[in-house]
């Protein structure tokens, strides 16, 4: 899902606010995108449930046509940075109905402390199954704020990104997290092995591959290694401040 990325949505933001890939891609697209993404936000600001309670059928929709799959994702920050895990969301009966007639999905009414312990633990009566059990909930990430014993209980992924205002690095350490960077490097040339920082000698992953990263191997931090976006008014000192190396 894409949001605007507004100070509300990303409050860590640092280095990354000016180099934002809010709007990179096709200039053919960006204003219909904009505009999209303008529309979700106003949504969420001004009708927070309603919104939440949408997204939670949307997504359950989702998980419901593409279930014969073993493996399905899903990425609620795209261009945003909301710490979801604590976001709550009120289901209501009526709610709770629709998803079992038209998904045979139950999804209990009442109030979750998370949108997304609501989703994932909707039960599939198809597959006998959590919708979490198959659905993987991940995100990347640079706030230090975030709950991390908490994502990692009811399996939301995160991976800590460089260009915030804080030190994500230490805490991804801390958390056992990975680390996605930006390298100015050419879009086809292969990225370095490893980096070191502080001292500290990192084993790169190639995050251009697959923004993909509940696989990765777990209990060590790697640098998702990222080759820099070109984005609208970038200068050079801009992309400096930005990337790793």
């Amino acid at each position: 899902m894409h949001l605007l990325p507004t100070k509300a949505a990303c409050p860590a933001a640092g280095s990354c606010a000016l180099v934002c890939l809010n709007t990179a891609g096709n200039p053919a697209y960006l204003k219909g995108k904009l505009a999209c993404r303008a529309r979700r936000d106003k949504a969420f600001r001004e009708s927070p449930n309603l919104f939440l309670r949408l997204l939670t059928i949307e997504v359950l929709r989702f998980y419901s046509k593409n279930s014969t799959n073993d493996l399905l994702g899903l990425r609620l920050n795209g261009t945003s940075d909301y710490h979801w895990e604590n976001i709550a969301v009120n289901i209501t009966e009526s709610d709770s109905k629709y998803v079992l007639k038209h998904f045979n999905i139950n999804l209990n009414s009442g109030r979750y402390d998370s949108i997304l312990l609501a989703i994932l633990n909707a039960y599939d009566y198809n597959k006998e199954s959590r919708v979490g059990d198959t659905l993987h909930a991940y995100d990347y990430s640079k706030r230090t704020d975030r709950d991390f014993l908490k994502c990692h209980n009811m399996g939301y992924h995160l991976t800590l990104s460089h260009g915030s205002k804080f030190n994500t690095l230490q805490a991804a350490l801390e958390n056992k997290l990975n680390y996605a960077a930006a390298f100015d490097i050419g879009r086809n040339k292969p990225l370095p092995e490893t980096i070191t920082i502080n001292g500290v000698t990192f084993k790169i992953l190639d995050g251009d591959k697959t923004d993909w990263r509940v696989g990765d191997k777990d209990g060590e931090t790697f640098i998702i290694g990222l080759r820099f976006k070109r984005v609208p008014n970038m200068t050079e000192e801009l992309k400096k401040s930005f990337c790793i190396a």
